[in-house]
């Protein structure tokens, strides 16, 4: 009887050789299958114009970015950005801190911004201010901390932070208040009857950038608006809001010219027309810096009072200088 044959039979390490090969080709194979996914997704992307981020959407966020240092004095840069494609405004605000404030302004003509309020500032991205310390420091620096917050038109609320190390100068500290005037800033020429043709000079100017809400875009839009009509305190050279009761005493006028446009205004000048002299007398200032979107001066001008009620009319760029949005804001007039 003839035996019959065998098939050969695979042992053990052949059988997992098999599989690992089955295996590996499985795993490139899906490799492969997910780069003709990717590739096809990117390509689907360009053809339609759709970002990546629509796809895959992120949660908006407001990024600030400030100097990690700062000497106490010295104008700093600030600025922010909203990641999100919502409409709304940016409002600034800073921690309290005893002794401490930001300011706004150049030179000794500073103006502290509260703390710890948020001050809306419209669609402005950016702002230079200017750390100080108001008291005497008890230590050599000290960290200041800044927020941004953008609140959308539908309500929601989104802040970024930031910190900065505040380091003493040797220059003496500065005081600022936030509703006081440095005596500095009311320095002026004074207008008598008896000498019309010697006309008021304005007083040195602050400077605020970015601090006033205005357009994101278009021309420029200068806005006039009084602050404070009063007579100079003859000892301490301040603004008092009272009417003048003898002719000695020299009247002041406060007002805020503010570019709330889109664009830079280029050189411009004002006109000041005030109840002095026999017949009224027009100040016309010379020209004035161009301001950037959300800058603003404030100017005072003093002159001696004719002891009768009259009118202060205050216009910017009255000669047509700028091509102005809104050439209806551009007058501020004030009773006396």
């Amino acid at each position: 009887m003839a035996e019959t044959p065998l098939l050969p039979v695979s042992g053990p390490a052949e059988s997992a050789k098999m599989a690992f090969i089955s295996n590996a080709l499985a795993i490139v194979g899906f490799i492969i299958l997910f780069v003709i996914i990717v590739w096809g997704l990117f390509h689907i992307i360009n053809l339609s114009g759709t970002s990546i981020g629509s796809i895959f959407p992120s949660t908006p966020k407001v990024s600030v970015t400030a100097p990690k240092s700062a000497v106490a004095g010295e104008p700093i840069s600030v600025s922010w950005q909203y990641s999100g494609k919502e409409a709304g405004s940016y409002s600034f605000l800073y921690q309290c801190e005893k002794g401490f404030a930001f300011a706004t302004g150049v030179g000794t003509a500073l103006e502290n911004i509260p703390c710890g309020e948020a001050i809306n500032v419209g669609s402005s991205t950016n702002a230079t201010i200017v750390p100080v310390f108001t008291t005497k420091p008890a230590t050599s620096s000290m960290q200041a901390s800044l927020t941004v917050i953008f609140a959308t038109d539908a309500g929601s609320r989104i802040q970024g932070d930031a910190s900065v190390t505040v380091t003493t100068n040797a220059a003496p500290t500065a005081s600022v208040a936030s509703n006081a005037q440095p005596s500095t800033n009311l320095s002026a020429s004074k207008i008598s009857a008896t000498q019309p043709k010697k006309s008021p000079i304005t007083a040195p100017t602050k400077r605020v950038i970015a601090l006033v809400p205005h357009a994101a875009s278009g021309p420029a839009d200068l806005a006039v608006r009084m602050i404070m009509v009063g007579v100079i305190d003859a000892s301490s050279g301040a603004l008092i809001p009272r009417e003048p009761i003898s002719p000695a005493e020299i009247v002041g006028v406060e007002f805020d010219v503010a570019n709330v446009g889109g664009s830079a205004s280029g050189s411009w000048n004002f006109t000041a027309q005030l109840p002095t002299g026999y017949q009224g007398y027009l100040y016309t200032s010379p020209a004035q810096i161009s301001l950037m979107p959300g800058e603003h001066i404030v100017n005072v001008l003093r002159f001696a009072p004719n002891m009768r009620p009259g009118t202060i009319t205050v216009t910017a760029d009255p000669f047509g200088q700028v091509y102005d949005a809104d050439r209806s804001n551009n007058i501020a007039v004030t009773q006396i």
